[in-house]
């Protein structure tokens, strides 16, 4: 409206200087409508008249007057901003208690460069591919996967003490390659190939050196993998960043019936909510944490 309280409660919903009103019949110091120094009970006003029209907005402001002890309630109670603005804010939190845990973001991984050893060509080509006398890290492995992998002929990566039998990922339906020492290198070369293939329905990875790195390329693997039925990870070097990537690759994924991700490092919170995800497709027996 026109008049004071309405020229007032226009200043107080735009947050302009408001200037200090004094009702009819109050001394200046005693009592006053809401002005901007009094934050906390413009909060509180602005609760009490966000659902109202303008014309209910204005009988309400005329019949809340503040005093120098709290905020006078139309039956004439005073009530006390700040417990009502802590009660405002207790509400608050406890409907985001009740919400479900919020999903990590992933990292972003770096990819390295080749080693030094090494030249695309020889990456892209040929049936075996020796690695026994050359290091290579995660960064450099993810420079590498999608180069070998691109390599239909590839059968075979030897490492110092193993070798990587490509030709069975692309062939076998079922791999048990627990207990081979392998790392984070090959699961991300393991799941280059596993994006793949639609031979391979389960995957034993149990008991390796697998970390974070090897286990974020294999969820998302899994992700797009259109057959896979199986996977074990359990007794690794897993953490509540494995889990994140793996609860985006059970709501990606519709084929997986079975994860074992015990004996890591997931997080209690990590585990929860990958519950939650696996729940929302599949019966929980089929989830080991």
């Amino acid at each position: 409206g026109g008049g004071p309280v309405g020229q007032h409660l226009s200043a107080l919903m735009s947050k302009r200087k408001l200037p200090e009103l004094v009702p009819e019949g109050k001394a200046a110091g005693k009592q006053r409508l809401l002005t901007e120094e009094d934050v906390a009970n413009e909060m509180l006003l602005g609760e009490m008249l966000g659902g109202l029209s303008e014309g209910e907005q204005e009988l309400a402001v005329d019949a809340v007057v503040q005093d120098v002890n709290g905020v006078e309630s139309v039956n004439g109670d005073y009530l006390d901003a700040d417990i009502m603005l802590a009660g405002l804010a207790d509400e608050q939190g406890a409907e985001e208690a009740n919400l479900p845990p919020r999903l990590p973001d992933l990292p972003d991984l770096p990819i390295g460069e080749l080693p030094a050893e090494l030249d695309e060509a020889a990456l892209i080509s040929g049936q075996e591919l020796d690695l026994s006398n050359i290091s290579v890290t995660a960064a450099q492995a993810r420079k590498m996967a999608p180069l070998i992998g691109s390599n239909s002929e590839l059968n075979v990566i030897k490492f110092p003490q193993h070798e990587l039998m490509i030709s069975e990922i692309r062939e076998e339906d079922e791999l048990e390659w627990d207990s081979e020492e392998y790392t984070d290198v090959e699961a991300i070369f393991i799941a280059e190939f596993l994006k793949h293939t639609t031979a391979l329905k389960r995957l034993d990875l149990a008991r390796n050196q697998i970390g974070d790195d090897g286990a974020m390329a294999l969820a998302a693997a899994v992700g797009v993998n259109p057959t896979i039925e199986y996977l074990n990870l359990e007794s690794n070097n897993l953490s509540g960043t494995a889990g994140a990537a793996f609860c985006r690759a059970v709501e990606e994924n519709a084929s997986l019936q079975y994860l074992n991700l015990m004996y890591n490092a997931l997080p209690t919170t990590a585990q929860q909510i990958l519950r939650d995800s696996w729940a929302k497709n599949r019966p929980a027996i089929g989830l080991h944490l």
